[in-house]
């Protein structure tokens, strides 16, 4: 090091370079917190997520929910308060497609065949055209829990973005929208904003939030405390120096190689400025305690010698410190959670440079200034209070051994009671406080809608058209309702099932029930009809022909004249072969002026029961089976075409032919649920959960892939989508956490051992590691503190960092050991020396930690809590049973020259 040393101008040079470079480097730094950053590329759930992007377009979405507090949101004066919204959203450049209550497709049936139209054609003016609005809205429940609340005061606004948008992109996009919302806001509107990119988006401005204020405030904290401790200006000056150093080039490098700031990388600051000082604070209180031992002025020369013999004493001490607090955050590279291991690969990279730093810049800058300020009076500036307590701290527990052996085996079981109350789940919105803008706008959606957590579902066949077959597409809507009944958590499932439904509905509605059109939509009709019957040969068998009809006045008109007035899907060339065609059953709908008895009227609900489920139903589905039962509006036929005689169809092919031309008349885009408009096969299913858990996502995934049994060999179901890449990120913390543990469990061993040449030194060296991880484990336990992306960090943090205390310690006691018999006294002098800094470096970093309880985010706040807790145990632990165990079972390794 002397060598090293008379090169300090040349290395204040170098490392001031290399931080001038790194500072150019932060501005590149970007923030991106989307849940698609936490998996690795080659994850199977995210590799499915990017084909479904690829195929139905990428599932980016802002959720805007509108609340009115005066009138429904049907009336007049509400919608068109919806409508201006809307058309000023869609001019948004960034924004695809705006769907509101005001211009979602509706699928309606006519005297004329399939009329597709906005839901709002023209606003309405009274009363009677908003009831018509609600009726209309009521009638497919498509709509239901989307675009209208159960109290219908509220509705949604769906904002799709363009796809390919970058993060700033996005935020721009969202805060235009902010914009534009905010300009509706008044006494009568309250307008929430949530889903992916919102949450997004609004984390990236928290955590700027958090640094802007966090790290001044633990740069004061650090001061302070420095002050508190050195009582020189000068000490404070060099450390402060090596965490910010260390920090820039920490995050520096971050921007250089494009990697991208997370919410778990905005601890890299902090850690590094509480952690860092470790160094510096160890080389320069063995400095003044040198020093100290001066009466009167001392030479330069004297000052010199001082810093090296310093750097020589204290070296190995601090690069096995610091080796093995960089194999402790070293270890969360082998995490798989994409943030996880490049929060530790950058923490190493900034440990090891706040090492090189206190190492090499604090001495060079010792020199250099002792060299400006010639001979100086060496002060004693050490208090004996300090040394007095922790005389007493150790007089008092090496009479109490059993106790303390006892007290420590109580807290140890205490700890691993709580051990089986460990929650994993990691939802990014429930990392928000409950005060704040984003998580009120996720809680009133979740509560008065389906929900924002959305799960993808892709149905894939062999071959083009198989997403076609009305057996796969029953099974599909099987599994949409099956999920909705048997789980709260679902708030909605909808699929092109959907639309084939709602299809099917309306071109069966009998004939008195067809709705009166207006010009453009007769129009619009009759070029559907047009296009039914000159595409429908196209589909069909050769061999089979059809006299269906969609719609009927009676049964002897339609019988007399089916071949003039159906409107056939199966009808082919050849009309001779009538006869051998199934005769379709065509249900009429209920009679206008039929009066019912009493007893007909209790028969009517009687049947209209038998078709429920479950025996406990509401008014709504009263009604809806009532509808079906007598055929309402073609209620019965709200259904997946798969009855042969129902539909008049000679063959299942026939019906996949029919709903393949359902597909063809429907004139708006279903992009984002099939792959192909007329012969898909790939389908996609939307779910939408009112519930952010992983543990609510586990259980309905597990449930989707356990009725996929139900379908067909030939056809696979992959799930993806935000839910379940939240449910991926969260099965990893534990495999990640565990892997890690051990990782730097047995680098800690081997460096110990390795330095004492010792197997023993070894075991000694991660016991005071282990004390204070099982502390740190029961309390989450007992706090209901969940295992999430931040918590999952603490074991390794706790490890790196606590490992200092132990190896301080051993090396400390070793070397008073091999002056010293007296076991009494090595153990008070190595307490009053070394220990002297691991309280202090412990207090500093558990101070600095704490600075995180004024974070944001809940993970950062836990753990900031949590590593102030294990940076107390462990010190605790390195100056309490590690000496104890030291002084009981006596190793040979620490008495023995290595």
């Amino acid at each position: 090091m002397r060598k090293i040393l008379k090169h300090n101008k040349l290395i204040v040079i170098i490392i001031s370079l290399i931080t001038v470079f790194f500072i150019f480097q932060l501005p590149k730094i970007e923030i991106n917190n989307d849940i698609q950053v936490f998996l690795p590329d080659d994850h199977p759930t995210k590799i499915s997520n990017n084909r479904l992007d690829e195929i139905f377009g990428e599932s980016d979405s802002i959720v805007t929910a509108v609340k009115f507090k005066t009138g429904e949101i049907f009336s007049p004066p509400n919608l068109e308060t919806l409508s201006k919204l809307s058309s000023e959203l869609e001019n948004i450049p960034s924004i695809d497609e705006v769907t509101s209550l005001t211009n979602a497709d509706y699928i309606e049936g006519s005297s004329e065949g399939m009329i597709v139209e906005e839901l709002v054609e023209e606003l309405p003016t009274n009363k009677e055209e908003s009831r018509k609005i609600k009726s209309k809205t009521l009638n497919w429940d498509l709509y239901e829990n989307n675009l209208y609340s159960d109290d219908f005061k509220s509705t949604q606004i769906v904002i799709s973005l363009n796809d390919g948008l970058n993060n700033e992109e996005k935020e721009k996009a969202y805060y235009q929208i902010k914009k534009v919302t905010d300009s509706y806001q008044n006494n009568n509107t309250e307008i929430y904003i949530a889903g992916a990119t919102a949450v997004n988006v609004l984390m990236g401005h928290s955590m700027l939030e958090d640094i802007k204020y966090l790290i001044p405030f633990i740069i004061g904290v650090l001061i302070l405390i420095l002050y508190l401790f050195f009582k020189r200006s000068l000490a404070v000056v060099l450390i402060l120096m090596t965490v910010l150093v260390s920090s820039i080039w920490a995050i520096g490098l971050m921007a250089f190689l494009g990697i991208n700031l997370t919410l778990v990388s905005t601890v890299i600051p902090v850690l590094l400025i509480a952690v860092g000082s470790a160094y510096g604070i160890h080389i320069l209180s063995h400095y003044y305690d040198y020093l100290n031992e001066y009466q009167g002025e001392i030479s330069v020369s004297e000052q010199k010698e001082l810093v090296i013999k310093t750097v020589d004493k204290m070296g190995k001490a601090v690069f096995l410190a610091a080796l093995t607090t960089i194999a402790g955050f070293g270890s969360l590279a082998s995490s798989q959670i994409v943030p996880i291991k490049s929060f530790g690969i950058f923490t190493a990279f900034g440990i090891a440079a706040a090492f090189i730093v206190a190492l090499f810049l604090i001495p060079s800058l010792l020199i250099i200034i002792a060299n400006i300020k010639n001979d100086v009076l060496a002060e004693n500036v050490e208090t004996a209070e300090f040394k007095s307590i922790l005389e007493k701290l150790h007089n008092f527990y090496s009479k109490r051994r059993i106790s303390m052996i006892i007290l420590a085996v109580l807290i140890l079981s205490g700890s691993f009671l709580g051990f089986e109350d460990i929650i994993v789940d990691t939802p990014l919105i429930e990392m928000f406080k409950e005060d704040t803008e984003i998580r009120q706008a996720d809680d009133f959606i979740n509560d008065n809608f389906a929900g924002t957590n959305i799960m993808r579902v892709m149905v894939e066949g062999e071959e083009m058209g198989d997403l076609n077959h009305p057996d796969i597409l029953t099974q599909m809507d099987g599994l949409q309702q099956h999920l909705v009944s048997h789980f709260d958590e679902v708030g909605k499932a909808s699929s092109i099932t959907d639309y084939i439904k709602r299809m099917n509905q309306v071109m069966n509605y009998p004939e008195a029930e067809t709705t009166k059109t207006s010009t453009n939509s007769e129009e619009n009709a009759v070029k559907t009809n047009e296009s039914l019957e000159t595409s429908s040969s196209f589909y069909e068998d050769d061999s089979e022909e059809s006299a269906s009809s969609f719609y009927k006045e009676d049964t002897q008109k339609t019988n007399k004249n089916s071949e003039a007035n159906s409107s056939s899907f199966y009808q082919t060339e050849n009309k001779k072969s009538t006869n051998s065609q199934p005769k379709r059953e065509v249900l009429e709908g209920p009679a206008r002026e039929k009066n019912i008895s009493e007893y007909e009227f209790i028969q009517l609900l009687n049947a209209a029961l038998t078709r429920a489920e479950k025996k406990n139903i509401n008014a709504g589905e009263l009604v809806n089976l009532l509808a079906e039962e007598m055929n309402y509006q073609a209620a019965a036929y709200y259904e997946i075409p798969t009855d042969l005689d129902k539909y008049g169809a000679a063959s299942k092919q026939n019906l996949q032919n029919l709903i393949s031309q359902y597909l063809l008349l429907y004139s708006g885009s279903v992009d984002d649920l099939i792959n192909d408009q007329l012969e898909p096969d790939k389908a996609q299913m939307l779910l939408q959960l009112n519930n952010p858990s992983n543990l609510a996502a586990q259980k309905v995934r597990k449930e989707i892939y356990d009725y996929s049994d139900n379908f067909p060999e030939d056809y696979k179901l992959t799930v993806s989508g935000n839910a379940a890449m939240a449910l991926e990120a969260n099965n990893l913390i534990v495999s990640s956490q565990t892997r890690s543990i051990i990782i730097s469990f047995i680098i800690v061993f081997l460096i110990v051992a390795i330095s004492f040449r010792s197997v023993i030194a070894g075991l000694y060296g991660i016991i005071p590691l282990a004390f204070s991880l099982i502390i740190n484990f029961g309390l989450m336990g007992h706090l209901g503190i969940k295992l999430d992306v931040g918590t999952a960090m603490v074991a390794s943090i706790a490890i790196g960092i606590g490992v200092d205390y132990t190896i301080h310690f051993l090396h400390s006691y070793h070397a008073e050991r091999i002056k010293e018999d007296d076991l009494h006294l090595v153990t008070q002098k190595t307490l009053t020396t070394t220990g002297k800094a691991i309280i202090f470096n412990a207090i500093s970093v558990a101070a600095g930690f704490l600075v995180l309880l004024f974070s944001n985010f809940y993970p950062l706040i836990y753990l900031g809590f949590l590593i102030a807790v294990t940076m107390c145990t462990s010190s605790i632990a390195s100056l309490t049973i590690l000496p104890l165990l030291l002084n009981i079972f006596k190793p040979e390794f620490i008495s023995k020259e290595h």
